[in-house]
């Protein structure tokens, strides 16, 4: 009888010990702290689990960028970092590699673009060719054209026009608008048009790259959700990603080139580098070479 009351004891004590051990656990919250955040929370309540962390930095008049930590619906760790641009304010532009290159990781694409232009901010852009490197889709910069083909049926585009506004078009789109064209950049998957989700096949959550626009092509948007880290972020699908941009207020959103690719930069004057990346790419926290890149100037 002792024998079995000493036992009864020791696991009384494990269970008390094990119970005064563990830690409190924050209770979950979908509270925000920035006007930027919140509309985009509470504009997709079904995605959105906890929000751990929300902050806005105003760049310029009319250019702020969003650093989004939060759970997701399924309680996955996930990081988002997203500009919005008031079109007018400032400029979106299409970043290149030096003239004697063919690709060049994005903040070495910010710094060349930065010589003519003050350069705010930037995302990688399209996908390239592994043969010659050339982009999938269109490139033009400041009204020049660099290429004016599809290399393939699977991509758009994004463009800057003439009359100062943004477009997210399908190919059959460019006859229309190409020679109205500014800036353009080709894009791979469409994930929302015309305010409603387009369909994907064999939706899994990844790293991504984007870029959105307003129904009146005054507002773009333009950002990644980094992938592959459990702890930090695990990527996100094409429908959960077309309902947060949706909320933020786009109407028409587009990925570009995604996976290790996912790259944002930020300007930094005071920083070892002027064009420092803020996100984490999926490949070990490395920078990948791009062919081009959308960049936000200062007007």
């Amino acid at each position: 009888m002792k024998k079995y009351i000493c036992i009864s004891l020791i696991v009384l004590a494990a269970v008390s010990c094990r119970k005064g051990d563990l830690f409190e656990q924050p209770p979950f919250s979908l509270e925000t702290s920035t006007k930027m955040a919140k509309e985009i929370v509470d504009g997709a309540p079904d995605y959105f689990g906890h929000v751990k962390h929300d902050k806005v930095t105003n760049l310029a008049q009319g250019v702020s960028l969003l650093d989004l930590s939060y759970l997701n619906k399924n309680g996955y760790a996930m990081q988002l970092y997203m500009y919005k641009v008031i079109v007018g304010a400032a400029t979106l532009a299409v970043s290149t590699p030096a003239t004697d290159q063919k690709t060049a990781v994005l903040s070495d694409q910010a710094a060349v673009l930065n010589e003519s232009s003050t350069v705010l901010g930037a995302v990688n852009g399209d996908a390239f060719s592994a043969s010659d490197k050339l982009p999938l889709g269109i490139c033009y910069r400041g009204g020049n054209a660099l290429k004016t083909t599809f290399s393939d049926d699977k991509g758009g585009f994004f463009a800057t026009l003439a009359d100062g506004t943004v477009l997210i078009g399908e190919q059959s789109d460019y006859s229309t608008y190409r020679r109205s064209l500014v800036n353009a950049l080709g894009t791979r998957k469409r994930i929302l048009q015309d305010g409603y989700p387009v369909q994907v096949a064999n939706d899994k959550a990844a790293a991504r790259t984007f870029v959105a626009v307003s129904a009146d092509r005054m507002t773009a948007w333009l950002g990644v959700v980094d992938g592959v880290y459990f702890y930090y972020s695990n990527g996100i699908t094409c429908a959960d990603l077309a309902a947060v941009l949706r909320a933020a207020g786009a109407s028409d959103a587009a990925l570009l080139e995604s996976g290790a690719q996912t790259t944002l930069v930020r300007r930094d004057d005071l920083g070892e580098k002027l064009f420092p990346v803020c996100n984490t790419p999926s490949d070990n926290g490395i920078e990948q070479p791009a062919v081009n890149g959308l960049a936000i100037i200062q007007n």
